[in-house]
């Protein structure tokens, strides 16, 4: 409950207001690439396909003797194979298998302190050291039943075929081994076992993956990977880590390394704006989204090391759809739901205060001025009888460093970043058409930073087959703009940070069973099982006494003299962006989606009339209490008029 509060109590921090003569501006980014020893990850975006999209693929094949079992220990790898162990030095320019020792009826081995350990078909569990020819000695037993073990921390780990764990503390002069209770829904077909970092790893018999941290409350066996038929098509029999690596070996006895499949170009990027002693910075994130809370968590860790308020830290996800998993999304298939807590606040919190930290070292005497171009790149997906509820805008902030031959950008326009939803692209990591704008903007340019802020783009969609020509239509339009003339940014600066909360009114307990029992029995179906994880939650909520009675919207506005940058929370559609627009006419207005806090759709009345998917469907896949008001859009769009921020 703490941290649900973290957000909503840096908000209501006062807005700020300073005047200023010349703005000084930085850019840095930093890159948000996943660390190899996270393994592999589930990508966001998508409920399907069903089996999930993962991050892991194979490389750097070689063939290898007949394998019974993998293990790994000091930078070295080993291998049973024929009655024999075999070693290979991976550290080394020799990467040849030299033998070790023998291994008769070894079924698998793992390494830790120095020490090899290793189970063979009789139940015993063996070790020995290393130095010199490797000679095994009994020191305990296993479950006649258990198929792999390995170590991690001080416990020694054992799994049979059925996915049964147990454990054992080391050292011992006794192993007493202890089942660990994990959910009746755990993994089947074991057939081999590792750890990293406090983790384990299963494969199984049909070559996907699974996770668990036997030592955290409620864990369970997760899917992280899966032969997908794209990027990962081996039949792999056995695995290992080491070093922070993944390493496997094939049915037909080829040996892989691991790595995620990946573009390389997810990043978090800030522009950090200043007048005299104050600052604001505005965040490009490549993720699909982030929630209230962890947006709390990163504004108030830069608040205490810059003292900048939470108004001044403006944070917006490009909405990639290609992104590791980056939000609890609790309807969605089991592998979907938690991000990889290392990732989240490793890897992007880092990331993001990272780049604001450069950002803020780097800032420069600067002028900055303002242009609009037009772009055909998206169409409305869902009110086809509105072709022109599509803002077109391409919103250009030009910086011009003092003294300088260099320049840094920022432009906004509205697409959902969805490419491509079949074959490899499917399951590789990338920023999609943003990372390909910036990148062609930056090299057409010769400049180092460009940012892209995601508009109000709930309900709009690319109109051609493909990130790149996609993201050059953007980049050419963002020069085109470039190479005219602009307005001149100048005059005091403002933020604010206000939420409007919308009432909810929450489906009825029999409602709720009602539509249960409507959708129970459609095994595979993955709307219904959807379906059915969202009355799961809901009766969760009533249990709990915890179900949401509003909804909240926040909405963040930066005034940088004569710009004005309007951020709302949620996938705001397109109707509250042309909607921000007319209120100010007069006034040089971008409005962006996807900031602080994406939980859900903000859909407009017509989504609701409609009964469209912005408007009914999303709300389930959000884990909302129920849709939006159909007055809602007239409610939020009226409050920031009245605010006038």
């Amino acid at each position: 409950m703490i941290k649900k509060l973290v957000f909503q109590i840096l908000i209501i921090l006062p807005c700020f207001s300073y005047s200023q003569s010349n703005y000084l501006v930085g850019t840095a980014q930093a890159s948000l690439e996943p660390d190899q020893s996270l393994i592999s990850l589930n990508m966001t975006g998508y409920g399907y396909p069903r089996d999930g999209r993962f991050t892991l693929q194979w490389i750097n094949r070689e063939t290898v003797p007949e394998v019974t079992a993998l293990g790994a220990l000091n930078g070295n790898l080993y291998m049973v194979s024929k009655g024999e162990l075999l070693v290979q030095h991976r550290s080394g320019k020799n990467s040849n298998w030299e033998r070790a020792g023998e291994a008769q009826n070894i079924r698998s081995i793992t390494g830790f302190r120095n020490k090899l350990y290793a189970v063979n078909d009789h139940g015993d569990l063996l070790l020995s050291g290393v130095s010199g020819v490797v000679k095994w000695e009994i020191t305990g037993s296993v479950d006649p039943s258990v198929i792999a073990i390995t170590t991690a921390g001080n416990k020694f780990f054992a799994v049979n075929k059925e996915g049964t764990l147990w454990s054992a503390d080391f050292p011992a002069n006794r192993i007493n081994w202890v089942k660990i209770e994990l959910p009746s829904d755990s993994i089947k077909n074991v057939v081999s076992l590792t750890s990293n970092n406090g983790k384990l790893y299963v494969l199984t018999g049909k070559s996907a993956i699974y996770q668990c941290e036997p030592g955290k409350k409620g864990s369970k066996w997760l899917k992280i990977a899966c032969r997908n038929g794209e990027t990962f098509t081996e039949d792999m029999r056995h695995i290992a880590i080491l070093d922070g690596r993944i390493f496997g070996v094939s049915r037909e006895n080829f040996l892989f390394m691991g790595e995620h499949r990946t573009e390389g170009n997810l990043s978090a990027r800030s522009m950090a704006i200043k007048s005299e002693d104050k600052t604001v910075v505005i965040v490009n994130v490549d993720i699909c989204g982030l929630t209230d809370v962890f947006s709390g968590l990163v504004k108030q860790q830069i608040y205490l090391n810059d003292h900048l308020p939470p108004s001044a830290v403006f944070i917006n996800c490009t909405h990639t759809h290609f992104a590791p998993t980056s939000q609890n999304c609790l309807t969605w298939q089991e592998h979907s739901q938690r991000p990889d807590s290392q990732f989240l606040y490793s890897t992007v919190k880092n990331g993001i205060i990272r780049s604001v930290e450069n950002a803020l070292k780097n800032m420069g005497p600067a002028e900055l001025s303002f242009g609009r171009g037009a772009t055909d790149i998206g169409y409305n997906r869902s009110l086809n009888d509105h072709p022109e509820l599509y803002d077109n805008a391409v919103d250009v902030i030009k910086v011009e460093y003092t003294g300088k031959n260099s320049e840094s950008y920022l432009f906004l326009t509205a697409c959902h970043p969805v490419f491509s939803t079949a074959g490899k692209l499917l399951y590789t990591l990338s920023a999609n058409f943003p990372g390909v704008a910036r990148k062609l903007i930056e090299d057409r340019t010769r400049t180092s930073t460009s940012l892209f802020l995601q508009g109000t783009t709930g309900d709009i969609d690319p109109k051609d087959n493909g990130e790149y020509i996609t993201g050059e239509k953007l980049a050419n339009e963002v020069i085109a703009v470039l190479s005219k003339p602009m307005t001149k940014i100048a005059g005091p600066i403002t933020t604010c940070l206000d939420t409007i909360n919308i009432p909810v009114s929450p489906w009825t307990r029999d409602e709720i069973t009602a539509y249960r029992a409507a959708n129970i029995d459609k095994i595979g179906d993955v709307y219904a099982e959807k379906n059915v994880k969202w009355c799961d939650l809901m009766f969760k909520y009533y249990r709990e006494g915890t179900m949401p009675a509003s909804m909240p919207v926040y909405i963040h506005t930066i005034n940088i003299g004569n710009w004005k940058l309007v951020g709302f929370s949620r996938e705001t559609t397109t109707g509250y962006g042309l909607g921000v627009k007319k209120l100010w006419p007069e006034k040089l207005i971008s409005v962006a989606g996807y900031t602080n806090d994406v939980s859900s759709y903000l859909p407009t009345h017509m989504h609701l009339e409609a009964g469209v998917y912005e408007g009914k469907d999303s709300y389930f896949w959000d884990g909302m209490p129920n849709a939006f008001p159909k007055n809602a859009d007239e409610t939020i769009l009226n409050k920031i008029k009245s605010l006038e921020r």
